[in-house]
């Protein structure tokens, strides 16, 4: 089976899915709503008031402290657009066909299909000011200049205090976690691509390779290394269809 593989990440569409062995991933915050499945064994999440909560798979609101446990074993981890929410309960055995399926095929589909069906994958249950979809649009656009909550503001005609409340409630996680996320899936297609973690750093808009890591480290739980260095395999699914792969 391919899951019995070192580790797999596969990026396009707003989306990424890793897959690899796991310990001990202390405190972190992902910058977008995540869902996890163990595929050895179920595991441990923590909250930041201690709670340890089984799992076999859950859904992990973006933005949120917590630390995980997997005692060894391998997980895939599916990162989702920020606003895509679960309309159901993660069902482990769905999501696991699923991960199988989506690392045999290597195409775009997967992202649009199979994850759709096998999370029944639903909209922001609220409507998106168009102000708003403007922001996300302008954060989202990789060969945009990096800008302030104040210069987006301004860029959509509305106050800064009303741009900050609204994106967080309609998008889900705060402005500065969604051009976080963005920009490390930026980075990420890079060192797919074979960029080293310096060239991805610098290229991705982080002031140099610690920057880049402390972050990294901060969203994952894990340094760059641990995913890049280490017998991974991946595709990156560029926007217009073309798999790059590594």
């Amino acid at each position: 089976m391919i899951l019995q593989m070192q580790s797999h990440l596969l990026l396009g569409g707003g989306r990424a899915l890793y897959v690899g062995s796991f310990h001990e991933l202390p405190r972190h915050r992902f910058a977008a709503n995540a869902v996890l499945v163990g595929l050895d064994d179920a595991f441990d999440l923590i909250d930041d008031d201690g709670r340890v909560e089984h799992h076999e798979a859950t859904f992990v609101r973006g933005w949120q402290w917590h630390s995980l446990d997997f005692r060894g074993g391998r997980a895939a981890m599916l990162f989702l657009e920020p606003g895509a929410g679960l309309r159901h309960q993660v069902d482990a055995s769905v999501l696991r066909a699923a991960v199988e399926t989506a690392l045999a095929a290597r195409k775009p589909e997967p992202w649009s299909e199979l994850f759709q069906n096998a999370l029944n994958l639903g909209p922001s249950p609220l409507s998106v000011d168009a102000r708003i979809a403007r922001v996300a649009e302008l954060l989202s656009t990789p060969d945009a200049a990096p800008a302030d909550a104040v210069t987006l503001s301004q860029q959509v005609g509305a106050s800064t205090s009303l741009v900050e409340h609204r994106f967080k409630e309609q998008v889900g996680v705060p402005i500065g976690a969604f051009r976080a996320w963005y920009r490390m899936e930026a980075a990420t297609s890079l060192a797919l691509k074979g960029r080293s973690l310096t060239e991805v750093a610098h290229a991705a808009g982080f002031y140099d390779s610690a920057h880049f890591s402390r972050l990294f480290r901060g969203m994952f739980g894990m340094p760059p290394s641990k995913v890049f260095t280490q017998g991974l395999t991946g595709a990156v699914f560029e926007s217009r269809g073309a798999e790059v792969s590594r």
